[in-house]
């Protein structure tokens, strides 16, 4: 038989489920091996839903809950082994497909995706502003209840933006995801951090169209 999302899915089971394994389970490896299992088993297009149950734990779990998936992402990223969704490549057109060509898609980590779902997605299926800053402050109090996971992942996503080759990020999502891990990195609440990523998205964009208000009506003819 067949598997498929229920109409209401039950976030809160999910969530418990993964924090029991990382709390039972005897070590890091199988910890890890747990946490893949559940990411690749909802593949690319449900992606999402792997997300969905990390800002569930992030939202709602106390400290116990969080340190112990917290712990599992820090040996995932000291190993290069962090749960990631593939994203069409920054300028890639073509529909994101499994058997598409190498270097038309890109894996990005959970906080990385997240940037991308309400920055670089059509419309229809982004992320609103209200809804990247609930999950977002979610996944980073997760996060930020392993100092070591914090500092690490702030590591890795300064390595990633300036990766010449990446092609993961427009330009302004890069400065934008710079300025969250940079605040991060400091030591600022995930509210903060939220924070600075929309205020460093909207930036470029509100000074353009700012200095074209201010032009001479003649200007603009």
């Amino acid at each position: 038989m067949g598997a498929a999302l229920l109409s209401e899915p039950r976030w809160g089971a999910a969530a418990q489920a993964l924090v029991d394994g990382c709390v039972d389970l005897p070590g890091d490896e199988e910890r890890i091996a747990l946490m893949t299992a559940v990411c690749e088993g909802l593949g690319d297009e449900l992606y999402p839903a792997f997300l969905r149950v990390l800002w569930t734990i992030g939202l709602h779990g106390d400290h116990a809950a969080r340190s112990a998936v917290a712990r599992t992402l820090v040996h995932a990223l000291r190993t290069g082994r962090l749960p990631s969704g593939r994203r069409s490549a920054w300028g890639a057109s073509a529909p994101l497909q499994s058997h598409a060509a190498y270097g038309r898609t890109r894996s990005l980590g959970p906080v990385e995706y997240l940037c991308a779902w309400h920055a670089q997605t059509e419309p229809a299926r982004a992320l609103t502003a209200a809804q990247f800053d609930v999950a977002a402050r979610s996944l980073l109090d997760l996060l930020s209840a392993s100092r070591e996971a914090r500092l690490l992942y702030c590591e890795k996503l300064l390595a990633d933006i300036d990766d010449p080759i990446g092609g993961a990020f427009a330009r302004h999502t890069r400065e934008a995801v710079r300025a969250l891990a940079i605040a991060w990195s400091e030591g600022a609440t995930p509210s903060e951090v939220s924070a600075r990523f929309l205020c460093a998205l909207r930036g470029p964009r509100t000074s353009s169209l700012a200095a074209l208000a201010a032009q001479p009506a003649h200007a603009l003819r």
